[in-house]
């Protein structure tokens, strides 16, 4: 692993000054950025725009303790269970007793959750949780609605200017410290900064089947361990067990039938009708993630077929299409009748559990360097992510971030840049990094997926080390090229994990 991906000297590049610099601008980014004190100058840096994020793709909701009737003792458990007792409890017992706050602060920021009539929060219960504890905005479109809130006061806010279209290649440090960052715009630029928060989401772009945008390549965590953070627990990748058959027409990313849909419920079914759920687990249909995706998989490979069926048909069409309107649109665009007809699915890359070693306020053994959200490990999900808790993590470790930074704000006046120099020597070929993106995704969507084998696993590991060693000799300069470096480290990461833990457990299972 090279210390830079960039290559060249940095002594000829523009130079920007920010107190604090932002890597995300999905709901972690965004929140925490929103806590930043107002007299600090705060750069968010996007890749592309607020839409891009799997922040803005999530729908199912977020989950916290808002019913009288629940209690914060059974959300922990219900969160250690699914994690397969790897979740750190501090970080579980934090993020379940902050929840409640950072829901009523987004409805202070008029984030539209749907209300019923006497205008309390609705609230809906997915897979694992043992009552009803998810809020949510649009009926399917929580990621989509607080997203779009968080971005619109973001835009409004004097200190924070968000730097569109650009992308992270490296952070700079010096003496453990951070001192800035290399970006890339239309040519490569310095942000000279103290304080840095990564909250750059995940690494779905290394699967073929996906719930993630292509841009999740993975580039903060990669940046980040190139700097000398810790990453934890990289092979634990979930995959969501309900995602739609790929339809002709659709985009590269699968669509995903949210967990809520088997809370209001759907049932999981084969071509025969049978519901396969039944005697495999106490929760049946709602079990967590990784029981569900796996019982998909063998189904699937039992009957032959491609894919399995959730039918809703206990729904009424007015009650389908208004608790779920993104779903029910996306059906009726391929022709699926629902809830008559039984949407086809089957599982796809959803989430990572591993990320960048941080404690409860975000900070990693880097002085100044911060992560939350998806990119960061602070040990909540353990094996396996329990539903919706994903946008509470944004919510709560976003703002111990920012408000951990408001305390201990980093100011130095040693932040010149040291000069880089490249010590790549070789050009790519053309067609090099399309070719290799492609292969890579096939390579990890057959040894790294939810069922692996030892031989899967050694074999893909053999093909990213024989791909690493040829980046670390090259001379990258776009950002297709910066993205293939950032993906073939996280592959590393996950199989040298995956074929480190000798033991199956939440989404690291391997068949003998």
């Amino acid at each position: 692993m090279r210390r830079f991906a960039y290559c060249g000297e940095t002594d000829s590049l523009d130079v920007v000054d920010f107190d604090v610099l932002i890597v995300g601008s999905g709901i972690a980014g965004l929140y925490a950025g929103l806590h930043i004190s107002p007299d600090k100058r705060t750069a968010v840096v996007t890749k592309v725009d607020f839409d891009k994020s799997n922040s803005w793709l999530a729908q199912g909701g977020i989950a916290a303790v808002i019913d009288p009737k629940d209690h914060f003792e059974s959300h922990v458990e219900d969160t250690l269970k699914a994690g397969a007792g790897m979740c750190d409890v501090d970080a579980v017992e934090t993020l379940v007793r902050e929840g409640p706050e950072n829901i009523r602060e987004l409805v202070e920021l008029d984030v539209p959750f749907d209300t019923n009539p006497e205008g309390e929060l609705m609230i809906t219960r997915e897979g694992g949780h043992s009552c009803r504890r998810i809020v949510h905005c649009g009926g399917d479109a929580t990621g989509r609605e607080t997203t779009r809130r968080l971005g619109e006061i973001a835009l409004e806010r004097k200190n924070l200017q968000i730097l569109f279209n650009t992308y992270l290649i490296d952070i700079l440090t010096d003496d453990g410290n951070v001192t800035g960052a290399i970006a890339f715009d239309t040519k490569p630029f310095i942000i000279r900064c103290p304080n840095i928060i990564i909250a750059t989401g995940g690494i779905g772009a290394l699967y073929n089947h996906t719930t993630n945008p292509m841009g999740a390549v993975g580039d903060g965590i990669s940046a980040a361990q190139r700097a000398g953070a810790l990453v934890k627990n990289m092979e634990l990748v979930q995959f969501h067990p309900t995602t739609m058959t790929p339809q002709d027409g659709q985009s590269e990313r699968r669509f995903l039938i949210s967990e809520a849909v088997r809370g209001e419920g759907g049932i999981l079914r084969n071509h025969l009708g049978k519901a396969f759920m039944v005697g495999k687990h106490e929760l049946r249909d709602l079990a967590p993630r990784d029981i569900v995706t796996r019982e998909i998989i063998k189904e699937m490979r039992r009957t032959g077929r491609d894919n399995v069926f959730l039918d809703v048909s206990s729904m009424d069409e007015d009650f389908f299409a208004h608790r779920f309107p993104t779903i029910y649109g996306e059906c009726k665009k391929f022709g699926i009748n629902v809830p008559h007809d039984s949407i086809p699915v089957r599982p796809a890359q959803h989430y990572l559990m591993g990320g960048i070693n941080t404690n409860l306020d975000g900070m990693t053994n880097i002085g100044g360097l911060y992560a939350c959200g998806e990119c960061a490990w602070t040990g909540i999900h353990g094996a396996n992510r329990l539903a919706s808790n994903s946008m509470l993590e944004c919510l709560v470790f976003g703002r111990r971030a920012a408000r951990h930074i408001n305390a201990n704000m980093r100011v130095t006046d040693k932040l010149d840049p040291k000069s880089i120099v490249t010590t790549g020597t070789k050009t790519l070929e053309r067609g090099f990094v399309e070719a290799k993106r492609a292969e890579l995704r096939d390579v990890m969507t057959a040894d790294a997926n939810a069922v692996r084998t030892k031989a899967g696993m050694a074999h893909g590991k053999a093909y990213v080390d024989n791909l690493l060693e040829q980046l670390d000799d090259a001379i990258l300069a776009t950002r297709a090229e910066y993205e293939l470096y950032s993906l073939t480290l996280m592959a590393k990461d996950i199989l040298d994990g995956a074929i480190a833990r000798k033991v199956s457990v939440g989404a690291h299972y391997v068949e003998e």
